[in-house]
This record gives structure tokens, C-alpha cells and sequence, in this order.
């Protein structure tokens, strides 16, 4: 299921409104939903468009992209931070983030890069296929999340970043037991992984390797977030401008080739 943590109250901006979950932030995993705070949702699959469409009614003026990602640029190392400039979702199907927004997380994240990314289905395991897709779309990161949050924000028509962190780069291919579905809550099953560990005890190097790529991208991830705060960097938090977002509209995506 689904979980949305939400982690700080309500609280007032200067002019006396209230803020009730004015961002949400769409993740993978629970360790990104609790670097992430305030509110944050954990994607699963099909379910995830039904409960973001759900907390726009309910409020929320934007929609975050965040956590690790796999890099497809190789020249993309654990720990460097990308600032969406647009979202790939599938063949003719690209979504331009909210410049604004990706203007301040830029701003407040010194060294991270703003380039496309992104939203597949499941991960690329070898460097030939990340190498053929990077070539093919110009996205240098891909993550599993970011395609539901840009079709859900272009659909209600309300603001949308992505601000992700190289996980693995772009050369190193995946152990089997780091493909292993994660479980309820965005939780490794560390049991199926052990079993995966005992039946190709091969995979340890690989996987003591990913560990380490997972805590230099951790740390970037939390860095990132101490610095954009509780909003995540969320520029019209003031904005009086009604979001039309209770009926929503065709999708506001562009070709990409």
C-alpha cells in the first residue's frame, strides 16, 4: 500500500495561512520518506496516481521527485545531484519541470546539475542498455517514480520538480539481488536477498560495492534536503493564484525522440 508519512505539523507563513501539506514528495524507499519529512509518499505502482490524485483535491500545490536514482550519463559518480529540467515517460511522452522550482533547487544545492531524467518501469541492469537509452532520450538518470509524479502534475496542472541523487552509476551492472522487488513500505526484503546472496555467493563484491555507493548517496541526499528545508524548496508557497487543479486537463507533454 501506499503510505504517506507525515512528519511536521501544519504551521503559519508570515501572512497567516496555513501550508497543510502544500508538498508532497514521491519516493521509492521508506530511508528516502524519512530523509524526505514533512510529507512524503511511497510509490506503488498503479496505486500511486490514485493516491496523489487524491491529496491534490485534498490540497497539495506540488509534487517533488526525490531520492536515489541509476545514472545513464557515465560521467555521473554516487553522490551528484540532478535537478530535472524535464521528465522522459515513454516514447513521445516528456514533461518540463516547473522552472521556478528547479531555478531554487539549484540555488540551494550548490553543484548539482539540471538536466532531463527519467521514469521507467523497472531498472536497467547493464550498461548497454543505459548507454542505448541515454543516446536515444538525452536523460541522464532514471528512477521509477518521476513518470507518475510529472503525468499526475500535468494532469492537474500544478507545479513538479525532481531532485535525485546517483545511486549506481551508469558502467556498473546491478547484482541479481539488488533486483529484488522491494517490499511493503519501500522496504528491502532482506531475507529473499539473503537467499539470493547463498544460491550465488559471487554477488558479494558487487553488492558490498553498491552498499558503498548507497551511503556516499544517502549522505547527498540528506545534505540536499537540510538544505532545501521543510517545503523542499517549493517556490509559491505566497502565490494567491488559484491552481486549477479540481478538473483536470490533457497532459502538457512534448516530443521526445
Amino acid at each position: 500500500m501506499t503510505l504517506v508519512v507525515t512528519v511536521n505539523e501544519a504551521k503559519e507563513d508570515q501572512s497567516g495561512a496555513r501550508d497543510v501539506k502544500a508538498v508532497i514528495a514521491v519516493v521509492g524507499l521508506a530511508i528516502e520518506a524519512r530523509i524526505a519529512g514533512t510529507a512524503a509518499m511511497i510509490a506503488d505502482g498503479d496505486r500511486t496516481a490514485f493516491f496523489l490524485r487524491d491529496a491534490i483535491r485534498q490540497g497539495v500545490r506540488g509534487i517533488i521527485s526525490f531520492g536515489v536514482c541509476g545514472g545513464l550519463d557515465p560521467k555521473l559518480r554516487p553522490g551528484k545531484i540532478v535537478i530535472a529540467s524535464s521528465v522522459f515517460a515513454g516514447k513521445g511522452e516528456a514533461y518540463p519541470s516547473d522552472l521556478l522550482w528547479a531555478e531554487e533547487l539549484l540555488r540551494m544545492i550548490p553543484g548539482s546539475c539540471y538536466s532531463p531524467i527519467a521514469g521507467v518501469a523497472s531498472p536497467m541492469t547493464s550498461f548497454e542498455e543505459r548507454r542505448d537509452f541515454h543516446a536515444t532520450t538525452g536523460a541522464v538518470a532514471a528512477d521509477m517514480e518521476s513518470q507518475t509524479v510529472a503525468r499526475i502534475a500535468a494532469e492537474f496542472r500544478i507545479p513538479f520538480a525532481a531532485c535525485r541523487v546517483v545511486l549506481n552509476p551508469a558502467h556498473r551492472r546491478l547484482p541479481r539481488a539488488a533486483l529484488i522487488n522491494i517490499g511493503p513500505a519501500g522496504k528491502p526484503e532482506l531475507r529473499k536477498v539473503g537467499v539470493s546472496v547463498l544460491k550465488d555467493p559471487q554477488q558479494l563484491p558487487s553488492l558490498s560495492r553498491l552498499a558503498v555507493d548507497a551511503f556516499i548517496a544517502v549522505l547527498a541526499l540528506r545534505s540536499a534536503k537540510q538544505r532545501l528545508g521543510t517545503h523542499l524548496g517549493f517556490p509559491h508557497l505566497r502565490s494567491r493564484r488559484p491552481l486549477n487543479c479540481l478538473i483536470p486537463s490533457a497532459p502538457a507533454a512534448y516530443p521526445m525522440y
